[in-house]
């Protein structure tokens, strides 16, 4: 699909633009964007899709029960973990205690927040 888009569109750009080479070369750059684009969409889905565990998880600033909560998460939200840190040490509803957090992104509600790993 990506592939007959950029066609598409190097073959328009070369069209338009038939000034002493420049449409060549104007197509070749918009072949090449496009084709980069695609790629970055590719790997921009290598972060891991997830859900939250529990109705009402707080999403942070930080990665601690003292910053300020940004939005709340349920699951059926759907959310993609964009990266793990250590903070604050919390303990989980099944009694464990975890340090790691997530920044994650709330598909749904699209916003970015931290949550500890207790919630995910």
């Amino acid at each position: 699909m990506h592939t007959i888009r950029n066609a598409v569109l190097a073959g328009i750009a070369a069209m338009v633009l038939q000034v002493h080479g420049l449409g060549a070369g104007v197509a070749h750059f918009v072949f090449e964007f496009g084709h980069r684009l695609a790629e970055l969409s590719r790997d921009a889905g290598t972060d891991r899709a997830e859900d939250f565990r529990v109705p009402g998880v707080n999403l942070r600033a930080g990665p601690g029960t003292s910053s300020v909560v940004l939005g709340v998460g349920n699951p059926g939200d759907r959310l993609v973990q964009r990266r793990e840190v250590d903070g604050e040490r919390v303990t989980c509803p099944d009694g464990g205690a975890q340090h790691t957090w997530w920044q994650v992104l709330d598909r749904r509600t699209r916003v970015t927040g931290y949550v500890s790993s207790c919630f995910l």
